[in-house]
């Protein structure tokens, strides 16, 4: 028979399947309850059925659970219905107190004694789990502490990157403008030694045709128009000179580029990751080709295969800061292939006898190293020197969830 320490809970299992039976509509009871239902209290011999209905029914059990606390039915009772880990051992300890002989009218203090040392080393070990159940949380504690502190420092330089990578953007676009304005001016100049040029010729002609008619013209003029206008030129010489070398960048040493850093907890196979590279600014994207369309598409034409890409790239530029350069094998098309570019979309070929992963690889390192660079290939090749050159790399299976 059950110790007397589930009493309550077998009392209440007997109340549940009462009025679960009373009920419209009707819950049916565990077949083997329905005898002893007629019942208005739980006779004593049905201790031993209703036990083994609650142990072996699990779907009776939860429902006698959603009507039980431990005020109840007691803790033997609720660790009996939740049935959590290590909940025999703890039923087994309080039965073992619960169980032992009452003391008979003589009065045993030895077995009080026995009793109370049972009780006392019960509580001495639970007192223990729990102390050792606090220093674990507390070390817990400590470890998500130090996790945060972490998790913060790694913050600030991903911040610290990130104005870093803005600042020298910016600064490339100002060396553009610069240079821009200088090929303006430089031009200018060409243009006016152009012109200077032609009226020496004008006037050289001009001298000679006069002494053909007869005319005259003295040295001493000649000689003065044509200082002058050499002069001219030559200034012009130096300054256009001056100019081409200010616009021409000097040959230094380059910084290498470096991956653009992802934010902390981010992992850079993730759809998360290309997201977030593709709207950094001046991110340009260097795609394989062939390697996304035909990660989905083999069996389509390589023609419907190039269209399809181009104007997936083109939607997804339209929604991000990235410039995309789409790379196609050339020997794929069987035509002379040109390019173009539509929308932030540069579609090119590689030449004959040259693979795309080439044009690719060798593209990483003739891009500016201040600019941003994402590969995007399942290659292992083309993804192992995207690497060497600094770029980010990206799998044809991200890329595909982008474009959806």
């Amino acid at each position: 028979m059950p110790s007397e320490l589930f009493d309550p809970v077998l009392e209440l299992a007997f109340t549940v399947a009462q009025k679960g039976n009373k009920k419209k509509p009707r819950v049916a009871p565990p077949q083997r309850l329905v005898p002893m239902l007629r019942f208005t209290r739980m006779p004593a011999r049905a201790r031993q059925t209703i036990h083994d209905v609650l142990d072996t029914e699990p779907e009776f059990r939860a429902r006698v659970l959603e009507a039980a606390d431990e005020r109840s039915v007691g803790r033997v009772g609720m660790a009996f219905l939740e049935r959590n880990d290590g909940w025999e051992e703890l039923i087994a300890r309080f039965v073992e107190v619960a169980d032992e002989p009452i003391l008979d009218r003589t009065g045993d203090t030895r077995k009080l004694e026995h009793r109370l040392g049972v009780a006392e080393r019960s509580v001495a070990r639970l007192e223990a789990e729990l102390e050792a159940a606090q220093a674990e949380a507390a070390e817990w504690k400590e470890r998500a502490i130090r996790a945060e502190s972490s998790a913060g420092a790694d913050a600030d330089e991903f911040e610290r990157l990130r104005n870093e990578a803005e600042q020298r953007s910016e600064e490339r676009q100002r060396a553009v403008a610069e240079l821009k304005q200088t090929e303006l001016v430089m031009a200018r100049h060409v243009m006016e030694r152009k012109l200077v040029e032609r009226q020496l010729a004008d006037m050289t002609a001009a001298q000679l045709s006069t002494v053909a008619d007869g005319g005259a013209i003295s040295d001493r003029e000649v000689r003065e128009r044509s200082d002058r206008l050499r002069g001219m030129v030559t200034a012009l010489s130096a300054e256009v000179a001056e100019l081409r070398e200010r616009a021409t960048p000097t040959r230094t040493t380059v910084d290498r580029r470096t991956p653009m850093p992802l934010p902390p907890g981010m992992h850079d196979d993730s759809d998360e990751a290309l997201d977030y590279l593709l709207r950094i600014p001046g991110m340009l994207v260097m795609v394989d080709g062939y390697n996304v369309t035909r990660t989905n598409h083999d069996d389509w034409p390589l023609e419907e295969q190039r269209e399809w890409l181009a104007q997936g790239l083109r939607s997804l530029a339209a929604r991000t800061a990235a410039d995309f350069d789409v790379v196609f094998d050339g020997a794929d098309v069987g035509v002379a292939a040109s390019g173009g570019r539509d929308r932030g979309v540069t579609i090119r070929f590689s030449p004959e006898g040259v693979e795309a992963d080439d044009v690719i690889i060798d593209g990483v390192g003739r891009i500016a190293s201040d600019r941003p660079v994402l590969v995007v290939s399942s290659d292992r090749r083309v993804r192992d020197g995207a690497r060497l050159g600094g770029a980010n790399t990206a799998s044809s299976e991200q890329l595909l969830h982008a474009l959806g």
